[in-house]
């Protein structure tokens, strides 16, 4: 019933966000006196194109000087920009505008629209389409390398000064077939994406035929292990779906709803799995004690919040206010879940180690558990790789412009998570001679009985 209902919230609250999918952003901005606002940022090639439409404008003041309306809207810049920028406000308290003096900022474009070209109420609005190239810097083109990795921001130079609008922003390049909204980098991830779904299920049908083999051994975890691989298959075929539509229309035409569900119930599963195979449940013992319960519900709870704010960053975007809270707040969640999953593994062997030390069979018992000690190794380094990846393409490859090879980082990213289930599951595959499994047998259940008593 709790995951039935965590699901219908999950599709509804999807459902109410605004549209920020793809790379066609529609955004409203409602009273808002942030000096610069980051919409999106995208890796263009030198066919890229930029489309942007501002409607239902209204700016507000406290101020009594008249407000200069070419000091306030949008521009093209690199992250250096922004950074350099974001300095220089800092610093000078506003005085330097970016949409005034661009080529003072490394890594600035000229405007690519300012208020002062709004047309007049009742509409308020401003719509162009403008290729990369033609952003030029006093005159000069800026050179633009391919791929370049730009962003769109909005700058408001005007103090004690808010503004509500209703943004449309598309971007996208040009390819044989006509507008390409994935970036350059990404282009390729739709069939990467479905390539690794169906090795999932190839490893499915290889699982299904070893606990077939086995069936005399097979118990509840391994059922679970066979519905974890289902969901991380459904989950990659879902989002090459999602990439594939954003990649002809910029939109996921409602793919993004199962690309998330599966990816949710991917990570709660993965999650659950990991922790179970860790306690031993069904394999060391039938049930879990009341602490490990505590601990897997804890689990499961930091899964679930991460996963609803993955959902809501993803689709409210940069723009939104809380975005830089809810991205350092993810890295959190991400850092206790890192930490959490490995508390039911080290319980289990510390407990066989405290009971080797007075009990002779709990002694030669304690070689079982070497298959943990390999699992926790796996595990760590799995998670290691995950983060290298991750920092890899945040701090080395998008700030220095190499957005292109992003489809690499994801393939090698994808590799390493299916050679960390090929290694779990061969570690913890049902057979008569793996020493981890034949736990439960007469003479470690009178060692426990003679622990307990003593």
């Amino acid at each position: 019933m709790y995951q039935i209902t965590f699901l219908l919230i999950l599709f509804f609250f999807v459902g109410q966000l605004p549209s920020t999918i793809g790379d066609i952003q529609t955004v409203t901005i409602s009273s808002d006196s942030r000096r610069t606002i980051f919409f999106k940022d995208f890796c263009f090639d030198l066919t890229g194109h930029v489309s942007l439409n501002v409607s239902s404008v209204s700016i507000t003041t406290t101020s009594t000087t008249p407000i200069n309306t070419s000091r306030i809207g949008f521009f093209f810049g690199d992250l250096y920009a922004l950074q350099y920028y974001g300095l220089v406000i800092y610093f000078e308290e506003g005085k330097t505008c970016i949409l005034e003096s661009p080529n003072l900022i490394p890594g600035g474009f000229e405007p690519i629209a300012t208020f002062a070209e709004l047309s007049p109420p009742p509409h308020s609005s401003i719509s162009k389409t403008l290729p990369i190239p033609a952003f030029t810097v006093n005159n000069k083109t800026r050179p633009v390398h391919s791929p370049d990795y730009l962003g769109i921001y909005f700058s408001n130079c005007e103090p004690n000064t808010s503004v509500s609008m209703h943004v449309h922003v598309e971007t996208y390049n040009i390819d044989r077939n006509g507008k390409d909204y994935l970036e350059v980098g990404r282009t390729q991830l739709p069939i990467i994406y479905f390539i690794f779904s169906i090795l999932y299920l190839l490893f499915l049908a290889l699982w299904v035929y070893v606990c077939y083999k086995n069936r005399s051994f097979v118990s509840k975890i391994h059922i679970l292990m066979a519905i974890l691989v289902v969901m991380k298959s459904l989950n990659l075929f879902f989002d090459a779906e999602d990439k594939r539509y954003i990649k002809v229309s910029g939109t996921p035409h409602g793919w993004d709803l199962w690309f998330y569900l599966f990816r949710c119930l991917r990570a709660l599963l993965l999650l659950t799995v990991i922790m179970l195979i860790g306690s031993g449940w069904t394999i060391l013992k039938p049930t879990l004690h009341a602490n490990e319960k505590r601990i897997l519900a804890f689990g499961v709870t930091i899964q679930v919040f991460a996963s609803v704010a993955h959902v809501y960053t993803d689709e409210t975007g940069p723009s939104n206010s809380n975005y830089l809270f809810l991205t350092l707040l993810l890295l959190l969640v991400d850092v206790m879940g890192f930490m959490i999953v490995f508390v039911p593994i080290d319980s289990s062997m510390l407990t066989l180690k405290e009971g080797a030390r007075t009990d002779r069979t709990a002694a030669q018992d304690l070689g079982m558990m070497r298959l943990l000690g390999y699992f926790n190794i796996c595990l760590f380094t799995f998670l290691q790789l995950k983060w290298v990846a991750w920092i890899s393409v945040s701090w080395l490859i998008i700030p220095d412009g190499d957005c292109g090879i992003e489809w690499l980082i994801v393939t090698i990213e994808e590799t390493i998570v299916l050679g960390f289930y090929i290694a779990m599951f061969y570690l913890f595959r049902p057979r008569e001679q793996n020493e981890y499994f034949v736990v439960q047998d007469e003479e470690m259940v009178l060692a426990t009985i003679r622990r307990e008593i003593a």
